[in-house]
């Protein structure tokens, strides 16, 4: 029976209370440097992996005793690691949260990069996973004159007054790089190829708070999308047709698989072990999917115009 493939994890936020249970339930082992041993020892839901966790002096050390690494840091951070772990023989396997880097350019890049190098990785655009993501395809298979999405929300950052870098476009936040991305990548998997219109909006310049766009593909009808991330209202909610029937209507792309008991595991770890066990899968279609997710960001990028908004 071949060894469990060792990975370590590159940030203490998501990458922990994320990424390491879902990588040990999926029966991976997982180094990490010994600076993380208090995140994870300081979560009542994480304390349990503490003894589980090969514990190394530093991030080298771990990057030492690994085959594949998980990169879940801030996209200019992980741009920079991106480069450096494709020149490293030893990591094989990579995964990486999304955006891959805070623009579509700098994301084709490096996982033009990554091909060249022969690492086999995956992205975090974890929506192809959900179990709404099943209806929306029979839905396009039944056939529909038009399809519209809402996803609205108060997003960490305006709600906590937080100048962080999830705020900003140019770092790779916002309604569109970081939340909208995820639509993004499901659209071009469902063959969505090309965005007729496309405005954002937000209280400055730098940071678009709000989205709107419609996708178009040949054979498949018209995609309406809109994403808020200073809303008021909570919603996502996916209706086929104008005024027709709800497909999918959720408080949050991921209520379908959240739990209801206190301090718990994200609900996100779930889903998250669906991407990591898709490592094993054929890596046949992998490069292509990622070529039009890309493809199709900078087409957005390249249509949307800016409105203000208060």
């Amino acid at each position: 029976m071949p060894e469990a493939p060792v990975f370590t994890i590159l940030g203490s936020g998501f990458g922990m209370y994320g990424y390491l249970p879902a990588l040990i339930e999926c029966g991976m082992k997982v180094a990490l440097p010994e600076r993380y041993r208090a995140v994870v020892g300081g979560r009542s839901e994480l304390v349990q992996y503490v003894p589980e966790v090969t514990w190394c002096p530093g991030t080298e050390e771990a990057l030492a005793q690994a085959s594949g690494a998980v990169v879940a840091l801030r996209p200019a951070d992980q741009a920079g690691w991106m480069a450096r772990l494709a020149d490293m023989p030893d990591i094989r396997e990579l995964i990486l949260e999304k955006p891959v880097a805070p623009t579509p350019q700098l994301a084709a890049q490096l996982i033009e990069a990554f091909e060249h190098a022969g690492k086999r990785y995956r992205v975090g655009y974890t929506f192809r996973f959900m179990p709404w993501a099943e209806r929306l395809r029979a839905v396009l298979c039944e056939g529909t004159d038009g399809l519209s999405l809402d996803w609205s929300f108060m997003a960490h950052h305006y709600r906590a007054n937080l100048a962080n870098w999830k705020r900003f476009d140019a770092s790779g936040g916002g309604a569109l790089r970081f939340y909208g991305i995820h639509l993004i990548a499901l659209l071009a998997e469902l063959s969505y190829d090309d965005v007729s219109s496309s405005v954002v909006g937000g209280p400055s310049d730098g940071e678009t708070a709000s989205w709107e766009a419609v996708f178009t593909a040949q054979a498949l009808p018209p995609f309406a999308l809109r994403v808020d991330s200073r809303s008021t209202k909570t919603c996502f909610r996916i209706a086929a047709d104008e005024r027709g029937p709800a497909v999918v209507d959720l408080s949050d792309p991921f209520a379908s698989v959240r739990q209801a008991v206190v301090n718990v595991r994200d609900p996100r770890v779930d889903v998250l072990a669906r991407l990591c066990r898709s490592l094993d899968a054929d890596d046949a279609s992998h490069a292509q999917r990622q070529r039009n997710i890309i493809a199709l960001w900078a087409r957005v990028e390249a249509t949307s115009r800016r409105i203000a908004t208060l």
